[in-house]
């Protein structure tokens, strides 16, 4: 196997990890933290589009809810955060358009949540829950 289709493999992997349903998204988060730090903090690993809004959305969420993750779940974060681009990266995610799972409508991301069961976009009018006691953010 290349080292390009290792890459692709990890990121995959990653992106995969998040996307796993049954599991609440903090066992998720914990799982992916793992591996990217079994697997020397390879930046491969770290999270993009849909599944990186649901995580730093996510982050947001429950650091505004005075419950702050643990040095290495927020070493991810942070890295994943700066392999998106940082603060303009994340204002840029906050700027694409997407439609929601519950009207089809599209919108800009700044104005949509996530289902943190299935990562699903939904809008507003949403009258959820969408998955059985998964939060829903953003």
């Amino acid at each position: 196997m290349t080292d390009d289709q290792m890459m692709n493999l990890a990121s995959a992997q990653a992106h995969s990890q998040l996307r796993a349903a049954g599991k609440p998204f903090a066992d998720r988060v914990g799982d992916l933290v793992r591996a990217w730090k079994a697997d020397g903090r390879n930046p491969d690993r770290l999270v993009t589009g849909r599944p990186f809004f649901a995580l730093y959305c996510w982050h947001l969420q429950t650091t505004r809810d005075g419950r702050a993750p643990d040095a290495a779940t927020a070493a991810y974060v942070a890295s994943a955060h700066r392999a998106n681009g940082g603060e303009s990266g994340w204002n840029t995610v906050l700027s694409d358009r997407a439609h929601c799972s519950c009207h089809g409508d599209r919108w800009r991301l700044e104005n949509l949540s996530i289902c943190l069961g299935c990562l699903e976009y939904v809008c507003y009018e949403f009258n959820g829950p969408c998955c059985a006691g998964a939060p829903i953010v953003g």
